[in-house]
């Protein structure tokens, strides 16, 4: 048996020869220009990504104070003709009215404050309800925003409440028009 720990039958352990470090072992490459592609791809996906997403939101310029159409206000409005009507059930009543748009805007809503009063003039209870047109034929009530009131144009109107308190003098409350809305004419 051999005592020697270095056999010579590996080529690890074969001796060196001068001309060994001439080799060198070369790392075969591809042809395929892959760096090129992978820039390409990634140009194109951030390319897709910015024309899909969503774009922010456009923010526009507000109209200066000189560009804002007037608002409709409650001077453009006269309330004529009123009357109360009992509603079929319950203590619930029915304003009914003429309105008169004396302004330059479509009238599309207006809200009213009622004051019922006792028989010695207290406020008994105060209750505001937007108007609606009636429509023609008079049984239906017409919201003003589907049916606006141009202007220069009267319409009959009506407003209702469900609950009138008791001890109301049954007298024409006080009227106060609260809101108006409205638009521009075309």
């Amino acid at each position: 048996m051999a005592s020697n720990p270095k056999l010579t039958d590996f080529p690890e352990n074969r001796p060196r020869r001068a001309d060994d470090h001439a080799r060198l072992q070369l790392v075969r490459q591809s042809k395929f220009p892959w760096p090129i592609l992978a820039l390409i791809a990634g140009a194109a996906l951030l390319i897709a990504i910015i024309t899909v997403l969503p774009k922010g939101p456009h923010t526009a310029k507000p109209p200066s104070a000189a560009e804002v159409p007037r608002q409709p206000t409650a001077e453009q409005i006269q309330i004529s003709h009123a009357k109360v009507t009992p509603a079929p059930q319950g203590d619930a009543v029915y304003l009914s009215a003429l309105l008169q748009n004396t302004g330059n805007s479509e009238i599309t809503g207006t809200q009213v404050k009622a004051e019922f009063l006792a028989r010695n003039g207290e406020v008994l209870r105060t209750e505001t309800a937007p108007l609606q047109g009636i429509a023609q034929g008079g049984v239906a009530g017409q919201d003003l925003t589907q049916a606006p009131i141009k202007p220069n144009e009267s319409r009959p109107v009506r407003v209702y409440f469900a609950h009138t308190p008791k001890g109301w003098d049954h007298q024409m409350p006080q009227l106060t028009v609260t809101t108006v809305t409205g638009t521009t004419p075309h």
